[in-house]
């Protein structure tokens, strides 16, 4: 053996040094200490208060030692569970995970090609195809429903064709305390009580701060309701570089810093030990248009960064890729989402979200889900790098073959080829001739014929008769 080998499991890459992280920290810090944040809420402000904020008004100004505290109670992992109640995540420190968007208002027709509004058919098909792939570990609606019943109700119509049809876990929004309510009570009807759930909790609350600096009297109202019964809740931020927070990068990652930080205080004096996921989506307005763009270099690097930063307070991080500024799919879309997937990947972020966002998340497409899956096979692959050792050196195998001789037929190669080399599913490699012979397909046509064949013949697992039944009863009292 060699002493003190040093081995890179996995590839990988960093945005800032560690001095450069502390920086940030500090500045975050004084953020809290010296702008405070604005508490629409006179029950969370009594709770700051009672901690040792100085409250002036409706802003609490969080001072260093109570972060600290709070940072020390919060769980520095999270476990999550499907609906059956198997183990589907463990949030903790660079383990990655890949999962749709939420909400997005349109969707792009795989049937027409059109531009149009979701319906409850659109929202249980994403639920499936993100149920079939194998790269998609979680799943948010993509869409936002246009047909429930009662369009004031439409998160808990939109969160039942979710748990239908996909068992992976959910993440989801809400529209208020109350839509929260029914959702977290499908959730206990699947878990079979309000401890089940809370021992395998497979539902994840997505709600975000107003930037810069301001917790609106809505969403603590949801975050009280989470912390309370253990839901995990991402207490995320959307920056947007050069318009709510700073033009400047590093002053981005300190704003987004400080606003976590301060739901994290929130959240674990509301109830110690509250599971909170957070940390960035971050953007950089683009300053020819004013749009808060998906696929800018900015987004990723600043995304990445946040990580870096999260990881030092040594919490679970929430961020995005899969996602394009294109309002198509197309190569573009294709660019941005490779491009975001690597990075997102390589900085280690738990909930990697937004997969199948095209518009800067005003429409969605299944397409784009069903490439970034592939892409995400890629970048995993990538990412493991290379295995260094007897079998992988292949020291004897060359000496047996020797000079002149090939490979293909060999044991070795046999063994080991499906370890070494990802097989993909839609990207082409066969030469011209056989391409042509196959209809000559370009990518977009065989990654809507995949789109296709899934929504034809895929079944997601049933909820059993018992559950279900129940399910639909509570429904018909909404």
């Amino acid at each position: 053996m060699k002493v003190n080998s040093v081995i890179n499991r996995t590839v990988r890459f960093n945005i800032l040094s560690e001095s450069q992280i502390e920086e940030i920290a500090s500045t975050a810090f004084n953020i809290l200490e010296r702008a405070g944040v604005q508490v629409n809420d006179e029950e969370v402000l009594k709770l700051l208060k009672n901690a040792g904020c100085i409250v002036k008004g409706n802003i609490a100004f969080i001072p260093s030692f109570l972060v600290n505290e709070c940072l020390s109670l919060c769980p520095k992992k999270i476990t999550i569970s499907n609906r059956n109640g198997n183990i589907a995540m463990v949030l903790e420190k660079d383990r990655i995970y890949f999962g749709t968007g939420s909400e997005c208002p349109f969707i792009l027709d795989s049937f027409t090609g059109s531009r149009r509004h979701w319906l409850t058919k659109d929202i249980e098909e994403a639920a499936k195809i993100t149920d079939c792939l194998e790269n998609i570990d979680f799943h948010m609606s993509l869409g936002l429903l246009s047909d429930a019943p009662d369009s004031m109700k439409y998160d808990r119509y939109q969160f039942a064709a979710m748990l239908k049809n996909t068992k992976k876990p959910i993440v989801s929004t809400a529209v208020d305390r109350n839509g929260l309510e029914d959702m977290y009570n499908l959730c206990c009807i699947l878990s079979g009580d309000e401890d089940s759930f809370r021992l395998r909790p497979f539902f994840i609350l997505y709600v975000e701060t107003i930037t810069p600096l301001v917790h609106s009297k809505l969403v603590l109202d949801k975050v009280k309701f989470a912390a309370a019964r253990g839901i995990p809740v991402i207490y995320t931020n959307a920056p947007n570089a050069g318009a709510t927070s700073p033009v400047t990068l590093a002053g981005t990652i300190a704003l987004g810093a400080a606003e976590y930080l301060s739901g994290v205080v929130i959240a674990q004096l509301v109830k110690k030990g509250a599971p909170v996921i957070g940390g960035g989506t971050l953007f950089a307005m683009d300053m020819s248009t004013g749009v808060a763009s998906y696929g800018s270099t900015e987004n990723y690097l600043l995304d990445a960064a946040m990580t870096e930063v999260c990881k030092y307070f040594g919490l679970p991080v929430f961020s995005l890729a899969g996602c394009s500024s294109s309002k198509t799919f197309d190569g573009q879309a294709a660019l941005e989402s490779m491009f975001g997937t690597i990075s997102a990947a390589l900085s280690g972020a738990n909930l990697i979200h937004d997969v199948g966002y095209l518009e800067d998340g005003l429409c969605a497409s299944f397409e784009q889900v069903v490439l970034t899956d592939e892409i995400i096979s890629m970048v995993k692959r990538y990412i493991r790098a290379i295995d260094i050792d007897k079998n992988t050196l292949a020291l004897e195998e060359i000496e047996e073959v020797g000079p002149g001789g090939n490979f293909l037929t060999r044991d070795h190669t046999y063994k080991n080829f499906r370890s070494q080399m990802l097989i993909p599913k839609l990207i082409d490699r066969n030469v011209y001739a056989n391409w042509k012979s196959a209809g000559a397909k370009p990518l977009e046509v065989r990654v809507n014929e995949k789109v296709k064949e899934i929504l034809a013949t895929y079944r997601p697992e049933p909820i059993e008769d018992k559950k279900l039944a129940a399910v639909e009863d509570y429904m018909k009292k909404i």
